[in-house]
């Protein structure tokens, strides 16, 4: 019924004729032949460290997933276990549960495991993708330590509009994007349809046997399809009512490791199926915004490995099959108010309920979470501004640490783009529903996770002339953070959840871009680079001899550089990523099989418009790792080599 409901909306959204198409003003955007582009904008009206993902770059990577474009536009490690597989964010030396993702401000990291799968996260099906380091991700939400990865749809004010996109590729990859955007009157619809899919068989250098090998990556497909849909009512010119929908079917094999290769027969896959629905009212007017908000959110995640004997494949050696199910219910109201003299005042008071069932549970288990915001801003004559948030939580029957944030923003110079920001803050996160429940291995004896934070840094943009501008931004932090959960090996052959008694992660964050417009050419390069210290400083690591040593998976370097050239219908856009070293084991060996070493990897993409009559075409064609990298963002996980793409793009 799900498959049927599915194609009903995708039939429905290709019979729709829509006619013209035109660009509403967007303030400060630059324009170039009706395409939209916003850089890596940073607020410089707050001491909230907030990015704003390229939109060249995301529009230029619009058939790939979330992990994929932040690999590519951000200073976020991505953990990927392949191509179609398992990519999780760390942000800042942290782990992937300390990375929050939100959708249109509801968070969508599962209350089981505490994380997000990027590789299942369309970036077609996103307006805007904006990331909050560290304790700026309190404004909103609670026990990001890392940071936070914001999703917003809805932003663009199109009239309507129909575009088709479809794309080829290697290795069977085959992935296809239908927006449909209609207005009547006051009613705005908004529909995006995604469909992708891959026999994923690429080649690969197996060293991981002996003697060492060529071999193609076997039962590694994937199938993802899925659907998001908004509508947007304006009750009248202070007050509006939105619902929106997100609906997605995803069926991924999991291939064997590249060290199992040579035992027996393994069938790994998964089947996930997710619904999100979201219903919001607004009003604003003058200085006052007020907004009521529920959302109701359903998982349905089924597991399945088989292995068997390497001789005959008849004994079955393991046999998992783990049915979860998660229902997740919100409701949330706030207020914000802009008084004279540069004083605002943001508060906003939230419920949320989680159940789950999963036969990995001894029983049904739930959560209840209450959260309180209070956020004071003031603006000092232009020259300082000023964030105080303060936020309370209450689960568990029980009120967890206030945990306050306090951020100051300084303008030295009146006549100079040259801002200051330094921050401090405290956080908190719970531990997961796995990581007190998963049978075995889960502990309810865990403490909540612990952070204290500090951030500074300054920003400097200057205009030289039309052709000619300069943006940089350099970040200094620290995250001191105890009762850290992490799974390990128990004595009983399976992991369980542990807490480390204290993990120091420091570093520093730049980014450089030069942008403009040149005898009507559009360039951009744009480089940025992360250095990132992230070491566990407990009693034991100390007694064991590996305190100082970097987390495992957190590369000290990582970094990326991209050149994007528009002239007239043609597009050039290159990416180069570079990630350092990363260790695999908490001892000191260099070994290869407990230190990965470093990579980079380097995209190319050329495009062409094309204009019949008042339609357009635009054709592109990519090559990815083009220095043919044979490489591993986690150990035993093959990536593949030099690949291609073409894609076809058809708008009305």
């Amino acid at each position: 019924m799900k498959k049927v409901s599915f194609y009903i909306i995708v039939a429905f959204c290709l019979l729709v004729q829509i006619n013209s198409v035109q660009a509403q003003m967007i303030y400060d955007t630059l324009y170039l032949d009706e395409m939209v582009i916003k850089s890596n904008y940073i607020d410089r009206n707050s001491s909230i460290r907030s990015q704003l993902i390229d939109t060249l770059t995301k529009k230029n990577l619009n058939n790939l997933n979330l992990g994929e474009l932040l690999s590519a536009e951000s200073p976020v490690f991505i953990k990927s276990y392949g191509k179609g597989s398992l990519a999780t964010a760390s942000f800042r030396g942290t782990a992937a549960s300390h990375t929050k993702v939100l959708w249109n401000g509801f968070e969508l990291n599962s209350p089981m495991l505490g994380q997000v799968d990027l590789s299942l996260i369309p970036n077609s099906f996103f307006d805007e993708v904006s990331l909050d380091f560290g304790g700026s991700s309190m404004e909103n939400i609670s026990g990001a330590l890392g940071g936070a990865i914001n999703l917003t749809s809805g932003k663009k004010e199109h009239k309507n509009k129909i575009e088709l996109s479809q794309s080829i590729g290697s290795y069977k990859t085959y992935t296809s994007t239908l927006a449909i955007n209609l207005r009547l009157k006051k009613l705005k619809s908004s529909t995006s349809v995604y469909l992708n899919s891959s026999e994923n068989s690429f080649r690969y250098y197996n060293n991981a046997i002996i003697p060492a090998e060529w071999q193609t990556k076997q039962n590694a497909s994937y199938f993802n399809r899925g659907f998001v849909q908004e509508f947007d009512y304006k009750i009248s010119d202070h007050q509006s009512l939105s619902l929106k929908n997100w609906s997605e079917w995803d069926f991924r094999e999991i291939p064997q490791i590249m060290s199992n290769q040579q035992s027996g027969n393994n069938e790994e896959k998964q089947n996930n199926f997710n619904s999100r629905s979201i219903l919001s009212y607004k009003y604003h007017k003058s200085k006052t915004i007020f907004h009521i908000d529920g959302a109701w959110f359903y998982s349905n995640i089924n597991y399945l490995l088989k292995t068997t004997t390497a001789i005959d494949h008849e004994d079955t050696v393991t046999y998992i099959n783990s049915t979860n199910v998660s229902n997740s219910g919100f409701a949330k109201a706030g207020v914000s108010h802009s008084f004279n003299r540069g004083w605002k005042i943001n508060s906003e008071l939230s419920f949320s309920k989680y159940v789950i069932n999963s036969n990995n549970y001894q029983s049904t288990k739930s959560r209840d979470k209450y959260d309180f915001l209070i956020k004071i801003s003031k603006d000092f004559s232009n020259i300082v501004m000023a964030d105080f948030i303060l936020r309370q939580q209450y689960s568990e029957d029980k009120f967890t640490p206030t945990t306050p944030y306090l951020g100051l923003l300084f303008k030295p110079f009146a006549d100079s783009d040259l801002f200051f920001r330094i921050s401090a803050n405290m956080n908190y996160n719970l531990p997961s529903l796995n990581d007190l429940y998963w049978f075995p291995g889960g502990n309810s004896e865990l403490l909540p996770e612990k952070g204290v934070q500090m951030d500074f840094g300054f920003n400097y943009s200057k205009t030289y002339s039309e052709s000619l501008n300069i943006d940089f931004d350099i970040n200094f932090f620290s995250s001191n953070i105890s009762n850290w959960i992490q799974w390990v090996p128990s004595d009983y052959r399976y992991w369980s959840a542990r807490n480390i008694e204290f993990v120091h992660a420091r570093g520093i964050e730049s980014s450089l871009s030069l942008y403009g417009n040149l005898y009507g050419l559009f360039y951009k390069l744009a480089i940025q680079h992360a250095f990132t210290k992230s070491t566990n400083e407990s009693e034991k690591a100390l007694e064991g001899g590996y305190a100082g040593r970097q987390l495992i998976y957190v590369p000290i370097n990582s970094g990326n550089v991209y050149l994007h050239i528009n002239y007239k219908r043609y597009t050039l856009h290159w990416n180069t990523q570079f990630t350092g070293k990363r260790n695999t084991s908490l001892d000191e060996s260099t070994l290869y099989s407990n230190t990965l070493p470093a990579f980079s990897i380097s995209n190319i993409s050329l495009g062409k418009k094309f204009n019949i009559k008042s339609y357009e075409l635009e054709l592109n064609f990519k090559l990815n790792n083009i220095f043919n990298t044979s490489y591993q963002t986690i150990l035993w996980r093959p990536m593949p080599g030099i690949n291609f793409e073409a894609c076809l793009s058809f708008r009305i």
